[in-house]
């Protein structure tokens, strides 16, 4: 392309700072974690088991006997409206010791909670953390696009696989506030988009008792809300696809969008913004 030039995208708005939450198993306590997220506008997605809904179990986490039961079927649409649902396997089965039987387990999952939720579902969770490319090779046959695995990176890159999408961290990770200050106060280097991706189980607040740390960390980034996208795991992917959608004009002078968002690029220390299916001059 002549006189090619850098764009680097922005986040809806034109923010460089994006943040989102994976977390798992569709328990209980998810109904207090959404109700302390939606206090402070913060997003995310919920990976449930369609399988194991509305079931009473306890187990013992790091030796304090906790109430794992799963909400119901029935209240999943109630219960995480205005969330993410996506996968986490229909019974939680390690999918890489399943062979073909975990392509029938994704696609039940979906199914299943495409049902209840009314809405596409796309998302995953990989249960027990473990993948490798036989089950993504069935994800994507499956219809899923993106799904979060469990290794934490304490950084704030995009993922250039969504199918391997490593989070920042855990919430009990020992680093969490610093990593926070870290993402809301620096700036992004080469002005490149930052996400910050947090996981976990919401038992796990129960486990340790310190649903206060995870309140710290929401009163902490949502102060900086004005410079962070706060968004679920398949908003995050949506957009980044959008960006990567975008056609440009063979000399570099213009820029066409052919998907359904509104997407922000910033060329040379200018912000533009491209409407849906809208062509706009670079200058």
């Amino acid at each position: 392309m002549p006189n090619a030039k850098i764009h680097t995208m922005l986040f809806p708005g034109g923010k460089h700072k994006a943040l989102t939450l994976s977390y798992d198993d569709g328990v209980l306590q998810d109904c207090r974690l959404i109700k302390q997220m939606a206090a402070y506008g913060i997003k995310g997605t919920f990976n449930l088991n369609s399988a194991l809904l509305g079931r009473a179990e306890q187990m013992e986490v790091r030796g304090k006997t906790v109430d794992i039961s799963t909400v119901r079927a029935d209240d999943v649409c109630t219960q995480y409206h205005g969330f993410e649902v996506a996968t986490h396997g229909s019974k939680h089965s390690a999918l890489t010791s399943c062979g073909s039987a975990a392509l029938a387990e994704i696609i039940a999952d979906r199914a299943a909670l495409e049902k209840l939720t009314g809405y596409l579902v796309q998302g995953h969770a990989y249960p027990f953390g473990l993948y490798d490319k036989s089950v993504r090779r069935m994800l994507r046959a499956a219809g899923i696009r993106y799904a979060r695995t469990v290794v934490s990176t304490h950084a704030f890159d995009l993922p250039k696989d969504f199918l391997k999408w490593h989070p920042t961290c855990h919430h009990a990770d020992p680093d969490l506030m610093q990593l926070a200050e870290q993402f809301c106060t620096h700036n992004p280097l080469w002005g490149r988009p930052q996400l910050f991706f947090l996981w976990g189980h919401a038992y796990e607040f129960d486990a340790d008792q310190n649903w206060e740390a995870i309140d710290a960390f929401f009163s902490y980034v949502s102060a900086y809300s004005d410079q962070i996208w706060m968004a679920t795991n398949g908003q995050i992917a949506d957009y980044a696809e959008a960006f990567h959608s975008l056609r440009y004009f063979a000399n570099g002078s213009s820029v066409y969008n052919p998907s359904a968002h509104t997407v922000y690029l910033e060329s040379c220390g200018t912000v533009y913004q491209i409407p849906s299916n809208a062509t706009v001059e670079l200058d």
